[in-house]
């Protein structure tokens, strides 16, 4: 039987024409391949079919993002050309409770588009059950990962 586990953070937030703004940021180790892993902070973005990072997380992953692009991803702004890949993502609380698995991802070949990497539904909704406790007392709003 599969270990069962939380993972739980807090919101980041951010003042929005003056009103506090709770996001789900999460930080992750990516690698690509045999390269060097970076550190990164992603949104958990329950509105995104896929993860996508942006050309420069893409280049300093090891990637080859000057390559013909294999797709398009469309969104509220329009469309973007992107490269399909798969990437190690990391996370978790300090030294226990660590997710580590090979995810798809799609770069885009626009520099700094996403503004911030959007980790998508696919791989990370089918591992976990994702709560957003913002409806809480300040001190109690946060985000749970709860393995599944």
């Amino acid at each position: 039987m599969a270990y069962k586990y939380n993972i739980s953070y807090n919101f980041t937030r951010y003042v929005v024409k003056g009103k506090i703004i709770l996001r789900p940021i999460i930080p992750v180790e990516l690698k690509y391949k045999d390269n060097d892993p970076i550190i990164y902070t992603m949104l958990l973005d329950s509105g995104a079919d896929l993860t996508l990072l942006s050309k420069d997380v893409g280049d300093s992953l090891g990637i080859d993002t000057d390559k013909k692009a294999d797709d398009n991803v469309y969104g509220v702004t329009g469309h973007t050309p992107v490269i399909d890949e798969k990437v190690k993502i990391k996370f978790g609380m300090g030294s226990r409770n660590i997710f580590e698995k090979e995810i798809p991802v799609q770069i885009t070949k626009i520099q700094g588009r996403p503004a911030i990497p959007a980790l998508g539904r696919e791989t990370i909704f089918r591992e976990f059950d994702v709560h957003f406790r913002m409806g809480q007392p300040k001190d109690k709003q946060k985000f749970v990962l709860s393995k599944v």
